[in-house]
């Protein structure tokens, strides 16, 4: 996380921008099991995609990214914070991809939250959907080798388009809210 200005002096990071990641981890696996299970796939409906895009849209590409990473490296070391309190199994299942698309999409926003996308509720949006791109494009791949191709649209993306543009708009909406 060091880095250096364009006077070429080190920047250390401070407490805040340490503590961070952690706390994005942590509000991700709560949102996490906020989790409605449909009974024609083994994808959950869950709060987690809004958590990461969120956190990517209000602290920055950085911050949402780190977030992301801290929060798939706990569930990779055991800790129980995947929907249903799993943990490393499910890195491993159908919604291992989707899981992978966090960072990106993380990413993704920060970055577009970094170009000035987040200056009304529409551009917000929009930039809350397209970062959610991420996610569908690493999940589905994965999904089909549970579900096959031929099912992979209807049990990993359909059911999910009209959550992303609820869950995008109410993105928007905290993030003007706390940009005013």
């Amino acid at each position: 996380m060091l880095h250096r200005t364009a006077t070429r002096s080190l920047v250390l990071p401070t407490p805040l921008s340490v503590v961070m990641p952690f706390i994005g981890a942590a509000a991700i696996t709560l949102a996490t099991q906020v989790r409605v299970d449909l009974p024609f796939t083994p994808v959950p409906i869950t709060g987690q995609t809004f958590v990461v895009i969120l956190w990517g849209l209000i602290f920055g590409m950085r911050q949402g990214a780190l977030a992301a990473a801290a929060y798939l490296g706990a569930g990779a070391l055991g800790a129980p914070v995947f929907a249903g309190f799993s943990s490393l199994t499910a890195l491993w299942g159908p919604t291992s991809g989707y899981l992978m698309g966090f960072v990106p999409a993380a990413a993704l926003a920060g970055w577009l939250k970094d170009k000035g996308w987040t200056r009304n509720v529409v551009s917000t949006t929009l930039a809350a959907l397209i970062a959610s791109i991420p996610i569908f494009l690493l999940g589905t791949p994965i999904l089909a080798a549970f579900v096959g191709w031929n099912n992979v649209v209807m049990m990993g993306i359909v059911p999910f388009l009209v959550g992303d543009v609820v869950k995008s708009a109410l993105a928007a909406i905290v993030v003007r809210s706390l940009e005013r």
